[in-house]
């Protein structure tokens, strides 16, 4: 996932489809990600690998159950 800064550190909104919280975006659209490098923003690229979701959720025990 790389790391897109604003040019101004305070912006808050939506830019080219991405929220933007303080200034800091978030993608792996390499599209995006040299459509900000072209328009002045800074752009870290991360070196790890792209966290997968299983779409599995973990069960959660009930609140005030103890395990037997």
């Amino acid at each position: 996932m790389a790391k897109i800064k604003s040019p101004n550190p305070n912006y808050n909104g939506n830019s080219a489809s991405l929220q933007f919280v303080n200034g800091e975006a978030e993608t792996d659209n390499k599209w995006l990600l040299e459509w900000f490098k072209n328009k002045g923003y800074t752009v870290e690229e991360s070196n790890e690998p792209k966290k997968k979701n299983s779409g599995k959720t973990e069960a959660k025990k009930p609140e005030g159950k103890k395990d037997e």
